[in-house]
């Protein structure tokens, strides 16, 4: 989840859009640029220059014999009307399915939007514990009664899974849903292996800091091992940054949690405190990781990092079954 939005120019944001539109639904100002990938499968790509109506965060969409699924439904329903519009300029099949890969609100706000027009939306089964109460949080303590409202109303899934599941959209082809660990102890990537694309949610970041607050990083990047080692030459639609990444880039995000976790390490085998952890490693990763994005994560992720390897950082509940 990132809930900020990045400064970009008209000219890189028209660049963009030249480069990632397939559609005529695509202009500047979209909330999205659509980027096909072969074989039905469409990456949806935030915009940062839309503003209030934009995506916050990356989606995408499958195109069956028989029906399409869509990964994730963005930060708003404006966002999430407009991928039902585009999906519809594609195919006149039924969007059956959703699949929300985490509980976060830029990820499933849109849920209804897709419900109301006849989608099942499938997660795995902590989403739906979390997803009306740890999305509070995001608005800090001075939360108005009308995001609260927001948050209470989100559109829960319908059908939860605990580890793996396939949909099928088309008598042969079946998605893959896999619960991996990591961002927030609920993720799944979706593997279309028609296509050979791996929708990631926020397990990957491509070239852009990540968000911690729910995360295990040991776990994460265990995960994220498996997926360089499963999957070497599909192609990973990341759930924030500004292009569908391939095995490097992966591996490049993975190297990014390694490289947190020994830095706070060493500085904490010295004997510093939260502070001083924060003083030390703040000015690494500003300077080995300045040409990525949400750069303003750098902090947090330290803080949040060093909680998690002293033992005291908070975590989702995990729900009582």
């Amino acid at each position: 989840m990132a809930f900020m939005q990045l400064p970009i120019s008209a000219l890189a944001a028209a660049v963009m859009s030249a480069l990632l539109c397939s559609s005529a639904f695509c202009q500047a100002s979209a909330p999205f640029m659509l980027q096909e990938l072969g074989h039905g499968a469409w990456a949806a790509i935030d915009n940062p220059a839309a503003k209030a109506d934009g995506a916050g965060s990356n989606s995408g969409f499958v195109i069956g014999s028989e029906s399409v699924l869509v990964v994730d439904t963005f930060e708003n329903p404006a966002a999430a009307k407009k991928m039902l519009e585009a999906i519809r300029e594609n195919t006149k099949l039924p969007v059956r399915y959703v699949v929300n890969t985490h509980y976060h609100l830029d990820h499933v706000a849109g849920n209804a939007i897709f419900a109301e027009s006849g989608a099942t939306v499938i997660a795995q089964e902590n989403v739906r514990v979390w997803e009306r109460t740890e999305n509070l949080k995001f608005f800090g303590a001075k939360i108005t009664p009308k995001q609260r409202a927001s948050v209470e109303e989100l559109y829960l899934p319908d059908v939860t899974y605990a580890q793996d599941a396939t949909v099928y959209i088309g008598s042969k082809r079946g998605l893959t849903l896999r619960a991996m660990p990591g961002h927030t102890g609920g993720d799944t990537v979706v593997y279309d292996a028609e296509a050979n694309v791996v929708f990631c949610g926020d397990l990957f970041w491509n070239h852009t800091l990540p968000n911690l607050i729910d995360a295990s990083t040991k776990q994460w990047i265990d995960t994220l091992d498996a997926l360089v080692r499963e999957y070497p030459s599909a192609k990973f639609v990341p759930g924030h940054g500004e292009k569908v990444g391939d095995v490097a880039d992966v591996r490049a995000f993975r190297d990014y949690l390694i490289f947190l976790r020994e830095a706070i390490t060493s500085a904490q085998a010295g004997g510093a405190n939260s502070d001083a952890v924060l003083k030390a490693v703040l000015p690494q990763v500003r300077a080995r990781y300045s040409d990525w994005a949400f750069l303003d994560f750098a902090e947090p992720d330290i803080q949040r990092t060093n909680e998690e390897l002293r033992g005291i950082k908070r975590l989702p509940p995990q729900p009582v079954r």
